[in-house]
């Protein structure tokens, strides 16, 4: 069984991870989208284990920035609370 691939090392991960939990919901998108970008094809599944979203998240959020016509809008976030809610 092979080890899996870890491309940050662990402090500037408690860093990333200390940032990325600071961000809004769309920020949060986007910084792993440009993450992605940056680490190149076969770490999107790492992205997602180490930063907890899903795949479909990161697959959004690069989607949205590489699409020409859109404009983020952080200006306009949920509320706190919104959206569905978890189930119990």
């Amino acid at each position: 069984m092979s080890k899996a691939k870890s491309y940050y090392e662990t402090d500037f991960l408690e860093k990333q991870l200390s940032y990325y939990r600071s961000l809004p919901e769309k920020q949060r998108r986007h910084f792993l989208a440009m993450e992605y970008e940056r680490l190149g094809v076969g770490s999107k599944r790492y992205l997602a284990r180490v930063f907890g979203c899903g795949r479909q998240t990161l697959n959004k959020g690069v989607r949205e920035l590489s699409d020409d016509e859109y404009q983020a809008d952080y200006t306009r976030q949920r509320k706190v609370g919104g959206g569905r809610k978890k189930k119990k």
